[in-house]
């Protein structure tokens, strides 16, 4: 028997999250996931764009997965604009160096969680579940 069919994957859900990642790949990879899962999905390539998207989409938006590394305006900036529009919101990090995830305390900066890239289907579904509930 294979393992991996035998374990069940962790539910999706309805809510909207807006992505993002300032790498396309990245972007297009974790949308397809997402979608897949049942989520509507927005998408940001930058903080910047990020900050625009979410004043507009504000009320419809459940939770945020945010690059922490973008040029530009940074991840851990782009939060504190964020907590600064909204105090209540969502934020998974997602990083691609959990060395750094651990040099930080991911909820000191106003996160509820983070996220390893490149994104596991399986991890990404249940940090998005314990970030939602």
């Amino acid at each position: 028997v294979d393992m991996a069919t035998t374990i069940e994957m962790p539910a999706g859900g309805t809510e909207t999250v807006l992505l993002v990642d300032d790498e396309e790949a990245i972007r297009l990879l974790g949308l397809q996931m997402l979608e897949s899962a049942g989520y509507t999905v927005l998408v940001a390539a930058s903080g910047t764009e990020a900050l625009r998207v979410y004043r507009k989409n504000k009320s419809s938006i459940d939770l945020v997965i945010l690059d922490l590394v973008m040029p530009g305006m940074g991840g851990r900036q782009c939060i504190e604009e964020l907590l600064r529009i909204d105090p209540t919101i969502k934020i998974l990090i997602a990083s691609g160096y959990s060395s750094e995830a651990n040099n930080i305390e991911v909820t000191e900066i106003g996160a509820t969680g983070f996220i390893s890239k490149p994104f596991d289907l399986k991890q990404l579904l249940v940090a998005i579940r314990k970030s939602l509930t």
